[in-house]
């Protein structure tokens, strides 16, 4: 029977699944509400927190790979390797040209015939002519205006035209020291007309480049201009014996070479000659 509206006490078993049921319902009010406010999903940041990078991820769970890929993207490129020099075939009958400036000359030596070019000849053993003149280069034809006509690519002309008979067909170009006067473009302009010339005036002819040669502190000073005549070499495709990058002299070894701070001495003259006949034999082996 009922009485004022009120229904008759439920059993106690019955109010701990009601208390039960309001706890389950709070609960998933909660679940929803967060849902709402973040709409990432549960356990992500809210739009405003910082989220770790992948790579902080990667260094967590993989480190070593992580460190093999940081050390590939930040490792230096490997450098270049030079391309390989021309070799040079010897003809069965080598003759030989070697022209140059003051040291082919043999300025420097006690004697001319003790410079590098006559040391050089006497150990090859070829019929050979030597011609060197002082202050000249590919690009310098000599004097302190480059008027007096003595550039590489004039004088070979000149051989050709004044004894046909001689036929050269081995070709030594020593120099460099004098061009460091002119432009560096230039430089390697010339170098490689220079050569190009030598194969016209005598079809077949191998060319072998010798860049600058000095002692030190001289050395130091022609590195510009021995790498414009390199280039102008590798541009001709001849090859180039490069003293300076060979560091043929040093601090230690040129004060025993130097002769007058611009040439080298009788034992200078032969210390190049020794290097360039171990160049040589590089080339033609």
């Amino acid at each position: 029977m009922r009485g004022n509206g009120r229904r008759p006490g439920a059993p106690a078993g019955e109010w701990v699944k009601y208390a039960a049921l309001v706890v389950l319902a709070v609960a998933a009010f909660g679940v929803a509400a967060l849902a709402l406010l973040n709409p990432n999903g549960l356990g992500a940041p809210e739009s405003g927190a910082a989220e770790p990078t992948a790579v902080s991820t990667q260094v967590a769970a993989t480190p070593t790979a992580t460190a093999t890929a940081s050390a590939s993207a930040t490792a230096s490129p490997a450098a270049s390797t030079p391309a390989p020099q021309p070799q040079i075939e010897l003809p069965a009958n080598p003759v030989l040209l070697i022209m140059g400036d003051s040291y082919t000359f043999g300025d420097g030596a006690d004697q001319p015939e003790e410079g590098w070019a006559y040391q050089v000849a006497d150990s090859l053993g070829y019929p050979t002519n030597i011609d060197g003149r002082g202050g000249t280069g590919f690009a310098w034809g000599g004097g302190a205006r480059d008027d007096q006509g003595g550039e590489y690519e004039v004088r070979l002309r000149q051989t050709a035209a004044a004894n046909p008979a001689f036929v050269p067909n081995l070709l030594i170009l020593q120099g460099g020291q004098n061009d460091a006067q002119a432009d560096a473009g230039e430089v390697t302009t010339a170098t490689r007309q220079t050569i190009e010339a030598a194969r016209r005036f005598w079809p077949g002819v191998q060319v072998v480049v010798m860049g600058p040669s000095a002692p030190q502190p001289l050395a130091g000073d022609l590195r510009e201009v021995n790498n414009a005549v390199r280039a102008g070499a590798d541009a001709a495709h001849a090859p180039f014996i490069d003293a300076i990058a060979g560091g043929w002299f040093t601090a230690a070894n040129s004060p025993g070479f130097d002769a007058d701070g611009a040439h080298p001495n009788s034992a200078g003259h032969a210390y190049i000659a020794e290097k360039f006949l171990k160049s040589w034999a590089g080339l033609t082996e």
